[in-house]
């Protein structure tokens, strides 16, 4: 029948009650019923994805008001990755038949619990009975096991209804290539907290709950999780892993770090290696793509004002603008949000006696410290406010190096680029990490790759020491009582393109030999200072945006030496640059703008370079170099400041 014959709107109609594999018959009849399968995204797709009880929302956990581009793409690529487990080449094909005859062997599907006809009652009886891949399925109730439970055949188990009408209190030992488990409840049994742990293996976990326990995996093992939920102190642990994926899983609650990477992936591989690296490649490249817009709009500054535009003064945003605006990191656009977004326990800014700012990150204690010190003059930080000052002076924008886009960054740094493309270790995308201690800890060589993440509610959002590597685009980190993402202990690796914002304590703290790469992110609106760089800490920060902190925009200290290159310091309640107790630092090419202290601030044995940096339109001082500092400043562009003010 020719579509032209009934109008299109009754086609809608008729194919919207036809069910999934009939729509794709439907898209191979001819180009124009195709387009009319695919005119269904938002109605029978949508149905279809949602109705799937292995599904959840495309966004869940970030965004889930947000309907994602595709509801048809996003149930193709649920059904595509519910396959990756059975990936694994031979072990699917019948060897009793010549080669050429070789056909797929059938899987038997086994019921456990209370089923018309007949089932097994419990989980363990399935399992001893089950062949290779096979599917073992759970009825509604809870399954619990005295002992643990070792899968030594690829099977599949998946619970039947709605996610929580399965729980187990089962400890499984996977000694098989694959396995997958699906819509099941987890809570720890009683001899171990552990409920799932591989160490050879492959296990892809899709839609599934853990309540108050812990998933282990140890290289050569993978684990793909995806849509998981880890509650009530539940966390996961990767020891030594060449490549794992935790996507869209939310993770709360937890009284240490919620996701754990530790020791350098180990050179053996497993089958599902090769599987999840070009996954993993593959949503790199989309992010990448996507970010487009985001990247070119690195030479704008987040007053919405280009870099070669005109800003007048009476556009400056004080920090109650900043506290009423959240920025969608993926769209980039700015969002209302009603009351502050800081921390309401912490409404003070600390100064010493002198006027420069003290920092508890100045402490070489552990930072689960740093939250809890609160010695010191406390100023109510509603003085601070820049609507009283004058509006004289306008910032003429013309004059100031663009902010260098992502892009451009990686073509000029070989290191960066190489960062940027590597997948190693463990993968978290588009997970939610909130309310509670910690987010991800990376130790003893481990290395993670973080991107379109959200941490929020943390006592800290990332801790990488002892050597560990990370890779962490396009994340959010807000909220975290103390700093948002910590380097100790020589870690390094890239950081790019996230939006960390409302922290307790610094932004980012860097010490004890710590070397990351600091690239294009907004740094903002946080209690303490946006960068602090101390004890030895090292790193190469450039062509970020640094504004709105309640101290130093980047705060260099105890022997810290950074090279602070290209960024855009502005709006902060204190100085844009201080360089105290010893510290020094390559400080170039930045511009360093409307900040209510000094621009750049030299104390007690500071010595940077400070060269050709436009330091211009403060309410203070444009360079203080107060008591023993020191330092070689040349070349700077200096305009539009109270005075220049040097003192020894």
């Amino acid at each position: 029948m020719e579509v032209g014959s009934l109008p299109v709107e009754l086609w809608r109609l008729i194919l919207a009650f036809l069910p999934l594999p009939d729509l794709g018959r439907c898209c191979l009849v001819c180009r124009a019923w195709r387009e009319l399968v695919l005119s269904l995204d938002s109605t029978r797709w949508r149905q279809l994805c949602l109705g799937c009880p292995e599904c959840r929302h495309p966004n869940w956990p970030r965004r889930p008001h947000l309907p994602p581009v595709s509801w048809r793409e996003a149930l193709r690529q649920h059904a595509l990755a519910s396959r990756t487990w059975t990936q694994n080449g031979s072990d699917l094909h019948s060897s009793a038949c010549l080669h050429l005859f070789r056909r797929r062997k059938d899987r038997r599907v086994w019921h456990v619990g209370t089923v018309p006809g007949g089932g097994y009652e419990t989980l363990r009886g399935a399992l001893a009975a089950a062949g290779p891949y096979d599917k073992v399925v759970l009825h509604a109730g809870v399954y619990e096991e005295q002992v643990e439970v070792s899968l030594k055949v690829p099977v599949e188990i998946v619970g039947m209804g709605k996610l929580g009408d399965v729980s187990l209190l089962v400890s499984f030992d996977q000694q098989c290539p694959t396995a997958r488990l699906c819509n099941l409840v987890f809570m720890p049994a009683w001899f171990s907290p552990v409920v799932y742990k591989t160490s050879s293996g492959h296990v892809q976990l899709d839609n599934c709950n853990f309540e108050g326990c812990q998933l282990h995996i140890r290289g050569p093992g993978t684990c793909q999780a995806r849509f998981c939920s880890f509650a009530q102190g539940s966390s996961a642990h990767f020891l030594g892993v060449a490549i794992s994926l935790m996507d869209s899983c939310e993770f709360s609650g937890g009284d240490s770090a919620s996701v754990t990477v530790e020791g350098a992936p180990v050179s053996e591989r497993n089958w599902a290696f090769k599987h999840l690296v070009a996954l993993a490649k593959t949503f790199t490249m989309m992010t990448s793509n996507g970010s487009t817009e985001i990247s070119n709009q690195g030479g704008k500054d987040i007053m919405g004002a280009g870099s070669h535009g005109h800003t007048p003064l009476e556009g400056v945003n004080t920090m109650e603008d900043w506290n009423k605006q959240e920025v969608d990191w993926e769209t980039n656009w700015a969002k209302q949000k009603g009351g502050d977004s800081l921390l309401p326990s912490q409404d003070g800014t600390m100064i010493e006696e002198d006027g420069m700012e003290t920092s508890s990150e100045s402490s070489e204690e552990d930072d689960e410290q740093d939250g809890d010190k609160s010695t010191g003059l406390k100023l109510s930080y509603d003085q601070h406010g820049l609507a009283h000052l004058s509006k004289a002076d306008t910032p003429d924008s013309s004059a100031f190096p663009a902010l260098l886009n992502l892009s451009a960054e990686l073509q000029r740094d070989t290191e960066a680029r190489e960062l940027a493309a590597s997948v190693q270790g463990c993968l978290l995308r588009r997970c939610l990490l909130r309310d509670g201690k910690g987010g991800v800890h990376l130790c003893n060589h481990g290395q993670a790759r973080l991107e379109a993440n959200v941490f929020r509610g943390l006592n800290y959002a990332v801790r990488c020491i002892q050597n560990a590597k990370m890779v962490m685009l396009r994340n959010e980190v807000c909220g975290c009582k103390a700093s948002g993402v910590f380097l100790r202990l020589s870690a390094q690796g890239l950081i790019a393109e996230n939006n960390i914002h409302s922290n307790g304590e610094a932004g980012l703290d860097i010490r004890k030999g710590a070397n990351p790469i600091i690239l294009c992110n907004r740094i903002h609106s946080g209690l303490r200072s946006g960068i602090v760089v101390l004890g030895n800490g090292r790193g190469s920060i450039r062509s970020n945006q640094i504004y709105g902190n309640k101290e130093a925009g980047v705060y260099i200290l105890f022997n810290g030496n950074p090279v602070v290159s290209g960024n855009h310091i502005f709006q902060g309640l204190a100085a844009g640059i201080a360089v105290n107790e010893n510290g020094r630092g390559l400080i170039t090419e930045n511009v360093i703008r409307q900040n209510q202290w000094g621009g750049a601030d030299i104390r007690r044995g500071g010595d940077p370079v400070l060269r050709n940096n436009y330091i211009c339109y403060g309410y203070s001082d444009g360079v203080v170099v107060g008591e023993r500092g020191r330092g070689l400043i040349e070349g700077n562009h200096i305009y539009g400041v109270h005075i220049l003010f040097l003192y020894g």
